[in-house]
């Protein structure tokens, strides 16, 4: 169960990302750039400072 919810943001961000992905094959082009840069820009670097922060120990 902890895996699942340190990994939960992770897993979010991957589908913004394949959600963003498809709906930019779609031919959405309003919501497939918004989609894709709150996954890579937003929420795999709030991922990434969560778990260096709590390995750090702080």
């Amino acid at each position: 169960m902890t895996f699942f919810r340190k990994t939960t943001l992770l897993w979010v961000s991957m589908a913004f990302i394949g959600l963003g992905f498809l709906s930019l094959s779609a031919g959405k082009l309003s919501i497939g750039p918004l989609l894709l840069v709150g996954g890579y820009c937003v929420l795999l670097p709030f991922f990434i400072w969560q778990s260096f922060k709590k390995s750090v120990g702080e």
